[in-house]
């Protein structure tokens, strides 16, 4: 039995070295595609960056015509030069008013160009014509040009702007030859030289197109495929190491002998030591992907004086920072500040909070940072940060919150008329009504003045939000006040049978918007008496302390609940938001009262409970006006 003992150990070691030969082989060349996909990520930005970069600058060039659409060869060529001194892969740029070259710099060796009529270009005529009806900028090429050479073109529409009957007319289009091999030179794609590229195009169903950079044969050996985004369209960047892809590791030999060797001596203990490392080795390569190809910005810093440890390429990429240039920098550098981090000793984590953070042209951009602390084994600490670019969110709120303003000022004038119309009507103005007419006319009425309000309840938010909002502080008697603020609700809380009370001990003055402060008690009264059950009493007090005022609205409903809370001073929240909630409302009354409050220099607070809700308005306390007796 011993023979067949060793013939079985014989034959589990001969799969041991097996699977591990096979195990280092497909590490090595899953390693090395990892490799190649970083190097095409990298080339993959460089490429989109020359080429927007490029764009971007002829969009001056573009901003001058649209406001001179008559300017001449001169200052064409005046504005031109600029353009052209600040990229070096431009090679000329030129003005085609109703599709006919007439303008062109430099005009030196592209004489030939004056007079193209795109029109007639079989070749060109198709983009230039879908960047016109499209008014937008489309980039064709690489094409051979009219004066020699080949090269990308960017053609940009231009519409004139400014006063008069020739505001947003089609002028024509700017076209930006971008030099082939100058691009190419930019991009470093003659840097790899380890790796063979080759770039096609793509159809806007997605299609492959024709091939232009590289030989065709690399989409044809299994390549790192990516796509590369440009003005009007995509390209397919593909790349594999020179000389194909590996089939197995350079130094399979000697691992082979390593493994013969190290089965003899530890035998099944040594092979499993090694599949276990394979297996951490490929559990570290699945990290280091996750974070080098992430698309949020993601970095490693030194809890103790932020020096930045490790930044992956979407944090380069957001911040227009060169690959590797914030490595020996702050965390403070890129933030302006050290506070993110400050006390993580006593916070495992944080955010996500908003913040600016600084690009490398000194521009600001907005992001959520978030962040997680970790411990070494020697106990020093680590801090993860994860950066996500807000600046689009930003940008489309408020985009929605001018929509909202905009729509908003041009219903009120409609509906007041509306509601003006609906009320002489059931005054009788128009004649006299049918009885089965009167109770639609006053549910008409009704509802128009419920959209009247909503209307004036965002209008109201829009001031506050754009800081728009005036305010005509005077001092004013609370008593007055609070008696005109109960009286404006009178009829509302008889027609729900609840009761209003207030207490005041004496005279006090405060400074408010006499017009405001009413704004803010008519929603904090008619919540109170809303949410009241019948029979119930709406208390009003006031509480005089130091230079402060505080009055309070009491209510005896069922409280906010404790899910609610947190949300009870945002815009367009309620704490029952179906369609089928007991109590209407726009969700706006509390945002609005706040930022009136803010504005007054004053606060608002609550406490709540199942037994009611206290909602505590503080105002700056003032001396009693001076009455000078005039003789």
């Amino acid at each position: 039995m011993l023979w067949v003992a060793r013939v079985g150990v014989v034959i589990v070691t001969l799969i041991g070295v097996l699977v591990l030969d096979h195990f280092y082989n497909a590490s090595y060349v899953s390693h090395h595609r990892l490799d190649v996909a970083r190097q095409v990520s990298l080339l993959r930005a460089r490429l989109e960056g020359v080429i927007n970069e490029n764009i971007q600058t002829v969009r001056g060039l573009q901003a001058v015509v649209a406001t001179e659409p008559d300017l001449d060869q001169q200052r064409f060529a005046e504005v031109a030069s600029i353009v052209m001194t600040q990229r070096m892969e431009l090679r000329n740029v030129g003005g085609a008013p109703d599709m006919v070259i007439r303008l062109m710099y430099p005009l030196e060796s592209n004489e030939a160009a004056i007079g193209l009529d795109y029109r007639t270009n079989v070749a060109q005529w198709p983009d230039i014509r879908h960047a016109a009806e499209s008014g937008r900028l489309v980039l064709a090429g690489p094409i051979e040009l009219v004066q020699g050479g080949y090269g990308f073109i960017g053609r940009i529409p231009v519409f004139t702007t400014g006063p008069g009957p020739a505001s947003d007319r089609f002028w024509g289009v700017i076209s930006a030859v971008i030099d082939r091999d100058q691009l190419y030179q930019a991009v470093g794609f003659h840097k790899f030289n380890d790796l063979d590229f080759s770039i096609r195009r793509l159809t806007p169903s997605g299609e492959e197109g024709a091939i232009f950079y590289g030989d065709e044969t690399v989409f044809e050996q299994r390549p790192i495929q990516q796509r590369v985004s440009v003005p009007g369209g995509q390209w397919q960047l593909a790349a594999i190491p020179t000389g194909g892809w590996p089939a197995q590791a350079d130094n399979v030999a000697a691992f082979r002998a390593l493994l013969v060797v190290a089965a003899a001596v530890i035998l099944l203990p040594g092979l499993w030591l090694t599949v276990s490392l394979a297996r951490e080795r490929a559990s570290q390569h699945r990290l280091q992907a996750l974070f080098e190809l992430a698309p949020l910005g993601i970095a490693l810093i030194d809890a103790e004086d932020g020096r930045f440890l490790g930044i992956n390429q979407a944090l380069y990429s957001m911040t227009g920072h060169a690959e590797g240039t914030l490595g020996s920098l702050g965390i403070a550098s890129l933030l302006g500040t050290e506070q993110p981090w400050q006390g993580l000793a006593h916070r495992q984590r944080f955010g996500p909070e908003e913040v600016q953070c600084r690009c490398q042209d000194g521009a600001g951009i907005s992001v959520l940072l978030a962040g997680a602390r970790v411990q070494e084994a020697d106990d020093h600490g680590l801090v993860w940060l994860v950066f996500q670019d807000i600046t689009e969110q930003k940008r489309v709120a408020k985009m929605k919150n001018e929509f909202v303003s905009t729509i908003s000022h041009e219903l009120r004038t409609p509906l007041t008329s509306i509601s003006g119309a609906l009320k002489l009507m059931s005054a009788g103005k128009a004649g006299d009504l049918p009885e089965s007419a009167r109770p639609l006319v006053t549910m008409a009425i009704r509802n128009s003045e419920r959209l009247t309000r909503l209307i004036n309840d965002l209008l109201d938010m829009d001031k506050l939000v754009a800081g728009k909002m005036s305010f005509e502080i005077d001092v004013q008697s609370v008593s007055d006040l609070l008696a005109a603020a109960l009286d404006n609700v009178a009829t509302y809380a008889s027609e729900q049978q609840v009761q209003l009370t207030s207490r005041l001990h004496g005279e006090v003055w405060v400074k408010v918007d006499e017009h405001r402060f009413h704004q803010v008690m008519d929603n904090l009264l008619s919540n109170a008496i809303k949410f009241s059950p019948p029979g119930e009493c709406v208390r009003v007090a006031v509480d005089v302390r130091n230079e402060a005022v505080t009055i309070s609205v009491s209510d005896r409903g069922p409280g906010i609940p404790q899910s609610f809370q947190g949300r009870l001073f945002e815009k367009f929240s309620q704490a029952d938001s179906s369609d089928r909630r007991a109590k209407g409302g726009t969700g706006l009354g509390l945002a609005i009262a706040r930022g009136l409050l803010e504005g007054m220099d004053g606060s608002i607070h609550f406490d709540t409970s199942p037994q009611g809700t206290n909602f505590h308005i503080t105002l700056p306390r003032a001396e009693a006006p001076v009455i000078v007796d005039q003789v």
